[in-house]
């Protein structure tokens, strides 16, 4: 029998759990919506050049420096020169002096040898969080170890064959002619290994953890959709109205925190709003939402407030099950921040320093939307941008505007069971549009990508609170309407973003373009 302090007394009253019962036509539509979803999205992987813009390609080349040459050092990465999110930094410690903190003292007590002992150099790093990468190249080394081919090895290279062209050429000033001639200078078409290695990964990392999250999140509508039109209507939302599925197709932290914070949530609302008592549900609460914590590390946040939240409810279940697996990944970020800097905090925290500004650096003289971290905005027209403006959270994908509402339904509506996880969501939402409108060090909207990419991670959250506010459209034809054209609006800007996700939303391409808005080129 199950101790009193395993239960939370909010839920002692609550009916046992009813049965799924799925309708035919939920069985059948759902089931074409994970498929299809899923299919387009291995598609798109597969068409997409596994090597995009600089964000990936720096995760690429840690990976390559891993497999390859056994260092985090990226110098010899023959890609490396793609990408500006690199930074340059001394391969040693100094030695802290009697006046360092407590926490420099401790860094270099724990750091490796190789980072204390010999002739310090100068080498180039990515500057995105290690963990990732190593854990990409660790899946990588022993395929690499069987076929004995390195990454960058062309496996097929041909001389391409001459081809006709046309040219345009200026005959006398002001008149031109187009001539015709045989181009025998066309180069080679080449096919390198790297392909075959990182497709398989992106499908690992992306692919099937978008599935599996659109079949956990059907199970989730079956419990708590109160009607048809909700169910069908947020499942679809799942599949094609975040930039999740954009951006499913290229090496990116955003969508494996995304995916972790919908794990670990899914498994919180067993727990609080089921009243599943299992300890796996506990373990899985707690290892993936420090796995999101550590690829997205203001998502260190929702992991603290799920360990509370757990703690209350069951502090046995707690300290056995949600702690030990949360320190699974947290101990393996700090561990790889340690072997890759030889310290714990994030290197991208020395924005603004040498580490950044090194002769020739990209950041020494950034354009677009980087140009902000120079010179940024004024944090309320920051603020807005976020939410409402060329990057807006609420303009490109409104569903989360909806999403909102259905929170706000939740937290004033005598529905217990949802409660929590509303006020949870509603925190961290707050939360994050505060870190992100003061952190003087995030004022570049993520760069030149998709939507405001460092809230992607909310959007399973989001998710979860969307039904609520759908449900009144089952019988409201009005409501219904403006439901559609909030979807209509989401999925044309993620549509949009499909064929360069590291790119323009469509509001800053129209802003631009009309010069309604001011950007340094």
């Amino acid at each position: 029998m199950a101790q009193l302090s395993d239960i939370d007394a909010d839920h002692v009253d609550l009916p046992p759990e009813p049965p799924i019962e799925r309708s035919e036509p939920r069985r059948l539509v759902g089931t074409l919506i994970v498929w299809v979803a899923t299919a387009q999205l291995v598609g798109m992987t597969l068409r997409t050049p596994v090597q995009l813009e600089a964000n990936d390609i720096s995760r690429w080349c840690t990976v390559w420096s891993l497999v390859e040459r056994g260092t985090y050092a990226i110098d010899e990465c023959p890609w490396q020169h793609k990408t500006q999110d690199k930074v340059l930094r001394s391969n040693k410690l100094t030695e802290p002096g009697s006046d360092a903190s407590l926490l420099r003292r401790v860094e270099y007590m724990l750091a490796p040898a190789s980072w204390k002992e010999g002739e310090a150099r100068d080498r180039v790093y990515s500057s995105k969080p290690p963990l990732l990468p190593t854990l990409i190249a660790g899946m990588l080394l022993p395929a690499r170890l069987v076929t004995g081919v390195p990454l960058e090895t062309m496996v097929f290279r041909q001389k391409r064959e001459p081809r006709n062209v046309e040219e345009l050429v200026e005959v006398e000033p002001g008149r031109f002619e187009t001539r015709r001639r045989t181009d025998t200078e066309r180069g080679y078409a080449e096919f390198p290994a790297y392909v075959y290695y990182f497709k398989p990964i992106l499908l690992l990392w992306n692919v099937l953890p978008f599935g599996l999250s659109l079949v956990l999140y059907r199970r989730l509508l079956d419990r708590h959709a109160a009607n048809d039109w909700t169910w069908f209507y947020c499942l679809f939302a799942a599949a094609w109205g975040t930039y999740l599925f954009a951006f499913g197709q290229t090496l990116n932290n955003h969508t494996v925190a995304a995916w972790s914070a919908f794990f670990a949530v899914y498994a919180l609302i067993r727990i609080v709003a089921d009243g599943r008592t299992e300890r796996r549900y506990y373990a899985a609460a707690g290892f993936f939402a420090a796995f999101a914590a550590a690829n997205e590390i203001p998502a260190a946040l929702l992991t603290l407030s799920i360990l509370v939240i757990l703690l209350v409810r069951s502090p046995g279940s707690t300290l056995r099950a949600s702690v030990p697996a949360a320190a699974i990944p947290t101990v393996a970020f700090l561990t790889t921040q340690l072997l890759a800097f030889g310290q714990f905090m994030p290197v991208y925290e020395e924005f603004g320093t040498r580490s950044y500004l090194y002769e020739g650096s990209y950041w020494a003289t950034p354009l677009e939307f980087d140009a902000f971290n120079v010179d940024p905005e004024p944090w309320p027209v920051y603020l807005f941008h976020m939410t409402f403006g060329h990057h807006g959270i609420f303009s490109l994908t409104p569903i989360v505007l909806l999403a909102v509402g259905g929170l706000a339904m939740l937290l004033f509506e005598p529905r217990r069971r949802m409660r929590l996880i509303a006020a949870l969501v509603g925190v961290m939402t707050a939360a994050m549009l505060a870190f992100y409108a003061w952190n003087p060090k995030a004022r570049n909207y993520g760069g030149s990508t998709q939507g405001l990419r460092w809230l992607f991670w909310l959007f399973p959250l989001w998710l979860v609170v969307l039904p609520r506010a759908v449900e009144p459209g089952g019988d409201r034809r009005w409501y219904r309407i403006l439901c559609l054209v909030v979807l209509a609006v989401s999925v044309m800007s993620v549509g949009y973003a499909i064929r360069g996700p590291w790119s323009h939303p469509w509001l800053v391409d129209l802003m631009v373009r009309l010069r309604w808005y001011a950007l340094k080129f």
